[in-house]
């Protein structure tokens, strides 16, 4: 029993070792590795007999595909250096509007709302402090919260955008303090109704 468990163990970990994500640049050559993290301009990765060693940055215009080793793909299309049609014809004004537009639609600001209504319930008076850190830290522009990433590249957008976005994210957090002290206020309750009715 030992040694089929043994065996089992050995063979689960070899699995692991060989385990590779696959990039694929576009002149054809494979690049075994493991790769960390696909950003807007470059794909982070390390060669997979040196996981603990250096990470190597590879710009994303070079690669056609990365197969993961589960199985799935990411195939990268070839897109323009600069924005898209619409955004090439808008003004300043018109930019920044749009990014106001698309931080309403897209920034959803959950996490500040859940974190704030965790710091709240922790200890109400304290747990404010908290909340208005996380209201105040400006919200992260993450590529998956807009409809087109190259607008990102624009000044005048971005400014829209974050803005809009640290207004949705205060309001979040102000909704978690009340998610928070509701939460706490109704566990006061149950407890003192519980109390009050024990014989």
């Amino acid at each position: 029993m030992k040694r089929a468990l043994l065996l089992l163990l050995f063979f689960g970990l070899q699995h692991l070792l060989l385990a590779q994500d696959t990039i694929i640049k576009k002149t054809g050559e494979e690049i075994p590795s493991r790769v960390l993290e696909i950003t807007l301009h470059e794909i982070l990765y390390k060669h997979p007999d040196s996981l603990q060693g250096i990470t190597w940055r590879m710009p994303k215009a070079e690669v056609f595909m990365v197969k993961f080793e589960n199985g799935t793909k990411e195939v990268f299309e070839q897109q323009p250096d600069s924005m898209s049609g619409m955004a090439q014809d808008m003004t300043p004004d018109q930019l920044y509007a749009l990014g106001k537009e698309d931080a309403k639609q897209y920034y959803k600001g959950n996490g500040a709302m859940w974190g704030s209504a965790a710091s709240s319930m922790v200890m109400f008076p304290l747990g404010l402090a908290g909340s208005l850190v996380i209201g105040a830290t400006p919200p992260k522009v993450k590529p998956e919260h807009v409809p087109d990433i190259r607008l990102l590249e624009d000044q005048d957008y971005l400014k829209g955008y974050k803005e809009q976005a640290a207004r949705k994210k205060r309001g979040k957090a102000l909704a978690g303090v009340g998610i928070g002290a509701g939460i706490q206020l109704g566990l006061i309750i149950l407890i003192v109704s519980t109390l009050s009715a024990a014989p």
